[in-house]
């Protein structure tokens, strides 16, 4: 099963149709998904469900993509309204939440909210734990617990749009996911957690009392990366097997035991490969 994973997209700039273009050219006429890594719609999100923004942010820039390709998205810190004041956050969000029942491919059922292709259990986080009280992400944090503890399926990917660990701005997670995501791991473990808000690409090979874990930053899809690397980030828990700075986009191939990680750039030219076996 092969599905493709995008983040910081909705820019409606060239270099998100440039990276639309080098995807759709990929995704050709193979039946597949998206996951959507968060940052959806620049720079503060909608106001409406009827806002211009989900056409020149979304359905124009990924025309050339089949309807019959879902994008099964999660929510940015730019999808609440940043750091845009005049602006319900909780409102805000709750428009492309909406969006799901007005557009032929985009998927946001709720903030937060899993599914599952095949073999894969897909357990989507939001990680704007500022709009959240502790007992919000307590809900949140016990709920994905329950839907691994209980999933069948041979793969567990958890995806949100903050970084757990990352060489890029934004960094390693702050307290709040830190301790969600070290929680999560340890009573209900996963193979993967992707995600997005640094604008390029990585994949870390990670430890947590000596069990793997990797993680996947993706978030290439529509600004490009301006910002210094530091790789003092990197623990010793942390082994960064790949990085890049060139826009694009990934695609993670579920087979029975091993998963193919390939990441790609904007004129949709195959950079890295990795695999991660079981």
């Amino acid at each position: 099963m092969l599905f493709y994973i995008l983040g910081d997209m909705g820019s409606g700039e060239d270099p998100q149709k440039q990276v639309s273009y080098a995807m759709s050219q990929n995704i050709g006429n193979k039946k597949t998904f998206v996951c959507g890594l968060g940052d959806n719609i620049y720079n503060h999100g909608v106001t409406s469900i009827d806002d211009e923004q989900f056409i020149t942010k979304f359905e124009e820039p990924y025309k050339n993509i089949s309807d019959k390709v879902d994008f099964w998205m999660c929510l940015g810190n730019h999808d609440y309204g940043y750091s845009n004041l005049s602006l319900d956050p909780i409102r805000n969000a709750q428009y492309q939440i909406e969006y799901t029942k007005k557009s032929k491919k985009w998927k946001l059922p709720s903030n937060y909210y899993n599914f599952k292709k095949k073999n894969v259990e897909f357990i989507v986080i939001d990680t704007n734990f500022e709009h959240m009280n502790k007992k919000q992400i307590k809900k949140q944090l016990n709920w994905a617990q329950n839907i691994i503890k209980k999933s069948k399926s041979k793969w567990k990917i958890v995806y949100g749009h903050h970084t757990w660990r990352s060489i890029a701005g934004h960094g390693n997670a702050e307290d709040d996911l830190e301790s969600f995501l070290t929680e999560l791991f340890k009573k209900a473990p996963f193979d993967i957690y992707m995600c997005g808000h640094d604008h390029n690409k990585q994949l870390i090979n990670f430890r947590i009392d000596d069990k793997p874990l990797t993680l996947i930053v993706c978030g290439s899809g529509g600004k490009e990366y301006d910002d210094l690397s530091d790789y003092s980030r990197m623990d010793e828990q942390c082994d960064l097997c790949f990085v890049s700075n060139n826009l694009g986009f990934g695609s993670i191939n579920a087979l029975k035991n091993k998963m193919i990680v390939s990441f790609f750039n904007e004129n949709n030219n195959l950079e890295w490969k990795h695999e991660i076996t079981k």
